[in-house]
């Protein structure tokens, strides 16, 4: 990472792995951050962990298109001009499709699209001005194929992908990078929140935030298009692009009933009347 980039904007930052990356960004590169999420208590209590002045936050709902015009504003007037974007922020749903509330369908293309599409705009536009900057994208292994009960987040994660890969060729000598990382499963409160109280998570725990956040941080400054940040994300994300159709044979035979397993009672429930 260029020693010129010290002022980071984390969406998200309230939990989970943009809380995460808050710490590590501040305590191993010293950068000074600017943080915002929906909850207000949340961000205090994070900032109230570091020196005065390392961290600032923003509360707000960046599904709102109002809020992402002040929020970026304020990140470029209290900074100086941010350095280093991530966007982290983002939302899912178990749904069987054909029954999935279009207010949930709605609320994932708004944050997971739309709102890193506006910032990700608004971040290049400045960065080119300034000839430096990194913008990352909190991708999935899911940008990569999809499954069942997970349509639209996956579809949402396919669009982030597309971003970067048409995006990068754009930014070719602007001095502006561009990548996805793109995680599996990790501990967060992710999956609670996509249940919406729908019943209990079944599924195995996922890795350490902790070491998705270390994939993310150490990556910084590198020419890669696409950062898979552990082991087994990266075979996650091998395993279909080489072996097709032997994957392709396992989630039409076995992977619909398997991920059911995992989140019965919120595919069960008719969400369309």
């Amino acid at each position: 990472m260029s020693s010129a980039q010290t002022r980071a904007l984390v969406t998200g930052a309230s939990a989970g792995l943009g809380r995460e990356l808050v710490r590590q960004l501040v305590n191993d590169r010293g950068m000074t951050v600017y943080a915002t999420a929906r909850r207000s208590d949340r961000l205090e209590e994070l900032k109230a962990e570091f020196p005065v002045g390392k961290v600032h936050t923003l509360a707000g709902d960046i599904g709102d298109a109002s809020f992402r015009a002040e929020l970026w504003e304020w990140a470029e007037r209290e900074s100086g001009g941010i350095d280093l974007l991530i966007n982290n922020a983002g939302v899912g749903n178990y749904a069987d499709f054909g029954r999935q509330d279009p207010a949930a369908i709605h609320q994932i293309l708004e944050i997971n699209v739309v709102a890193l599409f506006d910032l990700t705009q608004r971040a290049i536009q400045a960065m080119r001005a300034r000839g430096h900057g990194e913008i990352v994208e909190v991708s999935s292994v899911l940008g990569t194929f999809g499954i069942p009960y997970s349509a639209v987040y996956a579809a949402s994660k396919h669009a982030v992908d597309g971003l970067v890969e048409s995006v990068r060729y754009e930014l070719r000598g602007s001095g502006v990078k561009l990548w996805a990382l793109q995680p599996g499963r990790f501990s967060s409160e992710f999956r609670r929140a996509a249940l919406a109280g729908r019943g209990g998570d079944h599924a195995k725990p996922g890795e350490d935030v902790a070491k998705i956040a270390r994939g993310l941080v150490r990556n910084l400054g590198g020419r890669r298009a696409f950062v898979t940040p552990t082991l087994q994300a990266a075979l996650t994300v091998a395993i279909p692009h080489w072996l097709p159709g032997p994957f392709r044979l396992f989630m039409n035979w076995l992977g619909p009933e398997r991920f059911a397993r995992e989140v019965p009672d919120a595919i069960s429930e008719t969400s369309v009347p």
